[in-house]
């Protein structure tokens, strides 16, 4: 081989690894967005959980203890759907 052949062969492997390190890093990057957005959705849905556990514990009357395990429940629910269990 000549010494040209050489060298755009080495300059297309080093554009080729470019490429591939550029790809993994965006979608790297782009999975660790997704993960951080949803410990944020699952840590809200606890903080909710844990809102209407407690309401449910100092409802008064059986109206606002029904009307609060009705809400809770559907919580329970969203909760479990981004926690991927159901």
């Amino acid at each position: 081989m000549t010494q040209d052949k050489t060298r755009r062969i080495i300059t297309a492997a080093v554009s080729a690894v470019t490429v591939l390190i550029v790809c993994l890093l965006s979608f790297l990057i782009y999975q660790w967005i997704s993960i951080a957005v949803k410990n944020d959705k699952i840590a809200k849905a606890e903080e909710e959980k844990a809102y209407w556990a407690e309401k449910v514990e100092n409802a008064n009357s059986l109206e606002e203890k029904a009307e609060a395990e009705l809400e809770s429940g559907y919580l329970y629910w969203e909760y479990e759907i981004l926690k991927g269990n159901k």
